[in-house]
């Protein structure tokens, strides 16, 4: 690998463009391609498409060099590695969903030269990128893996909303199909992260960022089942949880909420469910942590819909935050949506806030977000607390003073003295 290589990056989401930005930032040349046209033209504007925690002076970078941005890949003729950061869905059936990465390497397989180095960081089952890339690429006969093409993975470790989170801070898990792999993985990340940890496999490398995310589902399932458990004890869960975090060694806090969220924790524990059942194998805590995960959003709306039968004539609801998790414009899997979901299916005239978050759709109905005076929270029959973003935080007192009824499922108001107009769901 020499000294000054260049990165193409396929898929300039929320993991690839950051990504692209910390190359960018260490002097290497990026060329990025995606296959929304929106996307690019913001990018070739020198905008970002989505809101990023830091780095926005090197967008910059893609304003001046216009032509290293497209839906082509082949403009990876021109690069030396290529890193694949496509999203993995589930279906219908919750079944892993591989389209976005088998459409890309259809593409790729066509263009692929010797000496090139490919890394998917994607969250993929155990195997998945070795049965998605090694065999075909073996099949073409045209170079031998591992020894004159490189198949690396190093999965995703981003943490939006996080200003702290850096990749100068957090190890970097990189692996390879063989010595020269991953030898070359740890060349390449080496460039944006400090500190790396090189896997025996690439299965291993896949299997890790599985059990960093499950370890997140169902301690938060433990949580949130606790929450439901406090709630018929009539406990002060709030309460409960202060008191346990101040204990110094064997316990971790993980906070309640209406569900979880995002592109990881909803999602990784399907994708090893479903490698582990064609070993004849099935979970109990992951299993037992996606139940809790799809119960959350529909227990916080009966016990919201129960407290606003005893209160007539509630029909205007103010969702305060849509985003899966604080200080992101990320709503993908949000919990949030699916309170609104249950909500519009109940025929309660909804509305929202949410300082990232322009507009979202509604059973293909756009709500655009409205424009807030805290003192016009009066007018709404209740409000929602659905995500904790800093700004309610640093507006709590006007909430409390100008909402009617609030119900919180974040625990926004948990340090909050008691009242009366205050829910916890």
């Amino acid at each position: 690998m020499k000294k000054n290589f260049c990165v193409s990056i396929i898929g300039l989401g929320y993991v690839g463009l950051p990504l692209a930005l910390r190359f960018i930032k260490n002097n290497i040349d990026v060329y990025g391609i995606d296959t929304d046209s929106k996307k690019i033209n913001f990018l070739k504007k020198g905008i970002s498409p989505f809101n990023l925690n830091k780095n926005y002076e090197y967008l910059k970078y893609f304003k001046i060099n216009n032509s290293r941005l497209s839906s082509n890949y082949n403009l990876i003729n021109k690069t030396d590695i290529t890193i694949i950061c496509l999203p993995t869905p589930l279906d219908k059936k919750y079944n892993p969903d591989m389209t976005y990465l088998r459409e890309c390497f259809n593409k790729l397989k066509y263009i692929l030269k010797p000496g090139h180095a490919l890394s998917l960081e994607s969250t993929v089952y155990p195997g998945a990128t070795e049965e998605l890339f090694s065999k075909i690429i073996n099949k073409k006969k045209r170079f031998k893996l591992g020894e004159d093409f490189f198949l690396l993975y190093s999965p995703e470790r981003e943490n939006p909303g996080d200003p702290i989170f850096s990749y100068q801070k957090t190890t970097k898990v990189v692996s390879g199909y063989s010595k020269k792999c991953k030898k070359i993985a740890k060349i390449i990340y080496s460039k944006i992260a400090k500190k790396i940890h090189v896997t025996e496999s690439i299965k291993a490398a896949e299997m890790s960022k599985l059990i960093e995310n499950i370890y997140r589902s169902v301690n938060i399932g433990l949580v949130n089942e606790f929450k439901i458990i406090a709630d018929k004890l009539k406990i002060d869960l709030w309460d409960t949880l202060g008191a346990a975090r101040t204990k110094n060694f064997g316990y971790r806090p993980f906070k309640p909420g209406p569900g979880t969220g995002g592109h990881c924790i909803p999602i990784d524990p399907y994708y090893l469910d479903w490698v582990i059942k064609k070993k004849n194998y099935n979970s109990t805590f992951i299993n037992f942590s996606k139940k809790i995960d799809r119960k959350m959003p529909i227990w916080s709306f009966s016990k919201i819909k129960k407290i606003l039968n005893k209160k007539k004539m509630i029909k205007k609801i103010l969702f305060l935050g849509v985003s899966y998790k604080k200080n992101v414009d990320d709503t993908r899997e949000s919990p949030a949506l699916k309170l609104l979901n249950l909500f519009n299916y109940k025929k309660f005239r909804i509305y929202f806030h949410d300082p990232y978050v322009k507009y979202i759709k509604i059973k293909n109905k756009k709500i655009r977000c409205l424009n807030i005076d805290y003192k016009k929270l009066a007018k709404f029959d209740a409000v929602l607390i659905t995500t904790d973003h800093d700004e309610y935080n640093y507006n709590i007192d006007k909430i409390s003073k100008y909402s009617k009824i609030i119900f919180d499922t974040r625990g926004l108001f948990k340090d909050y003295k008691k009242n009366n107009k205050i829910y916890f769901c």
